[in-house]
Formats: structure tokens, sequence, C-alpha cells
């Protein structure tokens, strides 16, 4: 018995010792790989700047660079640097806080010495952390932090943040927390808590990287909100998602808005809701888009070069995005009020036409003209009552509990009901607005729009 157990041990101790030398070169490759991939991304740029091999671990320092002129033609030859630390030890035995095994686990690193000038935080912590765990199937997990810091006068106090994911064959997941956001100041204080984010891609890296849609979620929450002395919103979401029609082809992206209350002053209000949604959208379109920008940004284009040969692009591929009918639609806004509640829906979508140039699709007359849209609102009678009243007197800077304001808001309601713009039905306001070829309709009142 004693024999073949020394013989296992044995394997087992060889293949910790070999093993490392057969994974160094993979690992080195896809850091190599990564680096590319953030060269052919517009606007960024990372360049490996020393490689330190040994046979346990390597480590690599990357200058990553974000070029502004990117974001702001102004700020041309304004770049953002920053190195990046990647520390890696190689398995099949890791000591990691992930697991004890795996091919490799890499921790990437942002020092933040600069940064030290004006934030505080633990000497002896990173201002960025990333772990990453190489699995043998394949999957990747990730952990990244960012410490509690502040600034030096303390009037700007972040708590720290911290998440973790996978990546897989089939998808990537993660869930990030933030605790708070505190800015003091004595006449415009602001505060937010209970920060939450979470990410769901169902789709392997390579559609992911490809440009074009697939079924996703990403849910960005926080619990409060709170702006000066007498503001503060609760309950915020914002939960985009998006999907690819498996017959047509067609991508669809949905944003939804929420939050649940808000009080400022005496103004009240719960369950704001607003959906929008973009439909019929050409997935190869968008996967001929994200082609045309890896292969274009390998030259170094300058802002001006890169928005001509943009130009031309679109104009070539117009027909392709347009030929489906892109719509673009709000299924829900309504929110709730002391006085009442609103409701309204809008759905617009392309009239038939032949592909315009890039010049018209800039003018309000081409869209005014070529886009067909149905829009319908409602209200409850008070509501409307007492959002008109708070307009008069505004207006008419008078107190709102004033006949005169009462009596001018009345006056305003009933001669918009007289002219057939809304309709009192079951004590709630409606209107039902349509555009088509330039002409406006509410109810049955058509009118031209320019």
């Amino acid at each position: 018995m004693k024999k073949p157990l020394a013989v296992l041990v044995f394997i087992l101790v060889a293949a910790c010792l070999i093993a490392p030398k057969f994974i160094a070169p993979k690992h080195q490759e896809t850091v190599v790989g990564l680096v590319g991939k953030i060269n052919k991304t517009p606007g960024y740029s990372a360049e490996i700047i020393s490689t330190d091999l040994a046979w346990f671990g390597s480590e690599n320092k990357v200058l990553f660079t974000l070029d502004m002129a990117q974001l702001d033609p102004s700020l041309q030859s304004q770049n953002i640097d920053i190195e990046l630390v990647l520390d890696t030890h190689y398995g099949p035995l890791l000591f990691s806080n992930q697991g004890l095994f795996g091919l490799y686990a890499t921790t990437i690193k942002i020092d933040g010495n600069e940064q030290r000038k004006v934030l505080n935080w633990d000497e002896n912590t990173p201002l960025y952390q990333l772990s990453v765990l190489g699995r043998f199937m394949g999957n990747i997990n990730v952990v990244d932090k960012v410490p509690s810091f502040s600034n030096m006068d303390n009037t700007f106090q972040f708590s720290g943040y911290s998440g973790q994911g996978e990546l897989t064959t089939s998808g990537f997941s993660y869930e990030g927390n933030l605790e708070s956001i505190h800015v003091v100041d004595a006449y415009s204080p602001l505060k937010a808590e209970g920060f939450y984010v979470s990410v769901e891609l169902n789709a392997n890296l390579e559609t992911i990287m490809q440009g074009g849609f697939y079924d996703s979620t990403t849910d960005f929450s926080l619990n409060t909100l709170s702006m000066g002395t007498d503001t503060q919103l609760s309950g915020l979401n914002i939960e985009m998602g998006s999907n690819l029609n498996p017959v047509t082809h067609l991508g669809h992206i949905e944003v939804s808005y929420l939050i649940n209350e808000i009080i400022s002053g005496s103004f009240k209000a719960n369950d704001l809701i607003l959906i929008t949604e973009l439909d019929n959208l050409n997935n190869q379109f968008f996967i001929d888009y994200k082609n045309f920008f890896d292969t274009f940004s390998t030259v170094n284009p300058s802002f001006d070069e890169t928005y001509e040969t943009l130009l031309v692009f679109m104009q070539e591929n117009l027909d392709e995005l347009l030929a489906a009918k892109p719509e673009f639609n709000i299924p829900k806004f309504s929110a709730s009020f002391p006085e009442g509640r609103f409701n309204a829906t809008l759905t617009s979508t392309l009239a038939d036409i032949s592909t315009p140039t890039i010049e018209a699709l800039t003018t309000p007359e081409f869209w005014l003209y070529n886009t067909i849209v149905m829009a319908e609102i409602e209200a409850d009678q008070r509501l409307v009552s007492k959002l008109t009243e708070r307009f008069i007197a505004s207006q008419m800077r008078a107190p709102l509990n004033a006949p005169e304001v009462k009596q001018q808001a009345l006056m305003l309601v009933e001669g918009l009901v007289q002219q057939g713009l809304i309709r009192l039905e079951n004590t709630k306001y409606k209107t039902e607005i349509h555009i088509e070829n330039g002409q406006g309709k509410v109810f049955d009142l058509s009118f031209p729009l320019m």
C-alpha cells in the first residue's frame, strides 16, 4: 500500500512542478492577445513595457492609454496613461482566495501613486485590484476591489467598491456593490447609498466581441440619493436589456428608468416609470460596423479622418440598417402624484423611403416627413388642474391658491377641450397624437408641422 501511495504522491508533486512550464506560454500569449484587442479599440491603446518570467509565475507591466481626443476633439494630444501590473501565479496548485486549483491566478493592480497626491487611502492597498482565476475547464472567475478613500479635506468620502463575476463558454455574469458616496458641502451636500450593479450576458465570448446582438440584462440600482437639503430620491433603477430574434436576425434594446419616490420641498411623486425601446435593428449592420472600426483603428487616424471615413461607411450601409424599418417606442411613461396619476405611450417607425443621404438624416424635416408617430396621454382630471395652476402661478408670479390663478387655469383647460386637443372621459383627460407625412393630428384636428 505504501508503494502505490508514494507513486501517487510523486506524480502529483511532479505535475505541480512541471505543469507551470506548459501553462506559462499559453498565458503570455493570452496577455499579448488582450493587448492587441485593446489596440484595435478606438480611443484606447496598450503596450507591454516589461515582462519578468519565472518558473511558477510572471509579471507584466502594461501601459494603458486613453486618447481623450476620441471623446472631445478639443483635447487633442491629451492622453491619460495608467500603468497596470499583472502579477500571475501558474497552477495547478494555487493559493488564491477564489480557489486552490486552477491554471493560473492573475492579480491586476493600479497602484495609484499619482492619485495619492489628492486622495487618502490605506497605504498598503492599490487604488484598484482585479483578481482573475483561470479554471481547468476554461471558466474564468474575477473579483475586483476599490478601497475606501477620501480627498485631503475629507469633503469627498467613498466607502469602497467590490464585485465578482464569472466568464464561461456560454456567458458572463457579474455583480458589484458600493455602500456610499458622500460629498460634504454646506450649500449643496450629496449622498448616494446602496449602489448595486448586475450584468448577465448570455452569449459566448466570440459572439460578445463581434458587436452584434444577443440576450443580455444589465441592472443599476441605488437605494437613496440625497441632493441639497430638501431633495431625496429612493429606489432608483436603470434596467437595460437586449436580444436577437433568431428568425429575423433583428435586434431589440430596452432601457427602463424607475424611481420609487421623489421628494423635493413640497413636491412629491411616486412610481416614476419610463421604458424606452429600439426595435427592428439589423444585426449584420452592427457586426459590419464593429469590423469596420477594428480594421480602421489600426492605422491610428486623426479625429477628422475617423469622422470622414465613418460618414462614408454609414452612407454605404444605411440601406442595410433602414430596410427593416427601425422603431423607437415608449411602451410606458407614468407617475403618481398626490393629486393623481398620468400614463403615456408612444410608437414611431419609418415610412417607406429610399435610402437617404447622411445630410438628410441631420435635418428635422426628414424625420417630420418620414416618421410615423402615434402617442396617447391620459391623466387624472385633478392632476391636470393642479399642474395647470402651478404653471399659471409661476407665469403670473402669484400665490398658488390665488383666485385669479384658479380662474385662469380653468379657462386654459376648458379652452383645450373646446379646441378638441383634449377630452374628458370618466374623470380623466385624454389626448391622441398622430404624425405622418409632415402632418400632425390630435384626435380629428389636423395641422401642418412646418
